[in-house]
Formats: C-alpha cells, sequence, structure tokens
C-alpha cells in the first residue's frame, strides 16, 4: 500500500504553501504530480468564493462563489455542483492513471459536495499511488478520521514553528526514509 500524508492545521496556517514545496521539491526530482489545489476568492478581506487549481491540465475553475444558489455550500458559500464534478471526476482519473503522487488540497470540502466527488475521492484515498492531503484540523471531521484509519498513512500538524521543516519530513515519508530531517 502506497503511503498517504495528511497535513492537518487550523484556517489560516497556510497549508497549501507547504503543499506547494512539497510539490515544487517532487518535480525537481523529477515526480510527476498531479492533483488538485483549493484556492480563496476574496473581497473586502472576506472569503466569497473558492477556486480548483488542476496540476496536470494547468487550468483553473472558479466552482463555488458567494453569488450562486445551491443547496450544496461549503462554508456559506454556493458550489456549482455540475462544474465541481465536471472538473474533479478526470482530474482524479488522470491522476490515478499516471501521476507519482496525487496531491487533494482541503480534501474535507470537497469530500462532502456531491456523491461523484465523494467517489472520485475515496477511490483516490484507496489508489496505490502515494497521496498528499490537505484538511482542516476538526477532531470531528469524518473526512480526517476516515484518513487516519487508512494503511500507511501519516498525519501531520502544521504549526508555525515546524512550517519550515514540515516539507522535508513529508518527503522523506514518501520515499520511506523515515529518519530525522
Amino acid at each position: 500500500m502506497a503511503v498517504k500524508v495528511g497535513i492537518t492545521g487550523p484556517v489560516g496556517s497556510i497549508k497549501s504553501e507547504v503543499v506547494k514545496k512539497i510539490i515544487e521539491m517532487l518535480e525537481n526530482e523529477g515526480a510527476v504530480i498531479h492533483g488538485l489545489l483549493m484556492g480563496e476568492l476574496y473581497t473586502n478581506s472576506k472569503i466569497t468564493g473558492y477556486t480548483l487549481y488542476d496540476l496536470n491540465t494547468k487550468k483553473k475553475i472558479k466552482f463555488a462563489d458567494s453569488s450562486i444558489i445551491s443547496r450544496i455550500k461549503i462554508d456559506k458559500i454556493g458550489v456549482d455542483t455540475r462544474i465541481l464534478e465536471e472538473f474533479v471526476a478526470p482530474s482524479l482519473v488522470k491522476a490515478r492513471e499516471v501521476a507519482d503522487y496525487i496531491v487533494i488540497d482541503e480534501i474535507g470540502k470537497l469530500e462532502n459536495t456531491t456523491k461523484i466527488v465523494q467517489k472520485e475521492i475515496d477511490l483516490t484515498l484507496n489508489s496505490d499511488k502515494p497521496l498528499i492531503v490537505t484538511l482542516h484540523k476538526k477532531s470531528r471531521n469524518p473526512v480526517l478520521q476516515e484518513i487516519k484509519s487508512l494503511e500507511g498513512v501519516r498525519v501531520f500538524d502544521l504549526t508555525p514553528i515546524n512550517r519550515n521543516i514540515l516539507p522535508f519530513k513529508v518527503i522523506k515519508v514518501l520515499k520511506g526514509e523515515e529518519g530525522i530531517v
């Protein structure tokens, strides 16, 4: 079973920046990284939407916005489920087929949107590819509990103290080099 790494931390803990550093380090070694990075849209310092960036196609979509009327919401922001499904499914299918490593940023926010997205995330979590996911640190988050229960999973809590060293620790874990960094 491939190594799965979870990176947790509170809101504003710069999980995405740490993941981008890990991606950069792996790509510099010639690894193929596929998956999804989530971005936030702001208006007057308030989050008003979310984007997804496909690491393979380099395409970016806005799938959630405060102007979208939807039963499905992320942090009270409406989600365009059609756009989300049309983007997430092919991205994760391709990642499972060809990537050396798969990344899913903010998996907890995506997991609870639609059954199609949920299915693709579950297939990816249970694939034989090394995986890096980020999610908010909420002990009761069912996605966090699911990830922790998978075989070969290591979960790291991002803090201001370890944020510079964490990418190096994650790389060592992904490569099976458990020693001290």
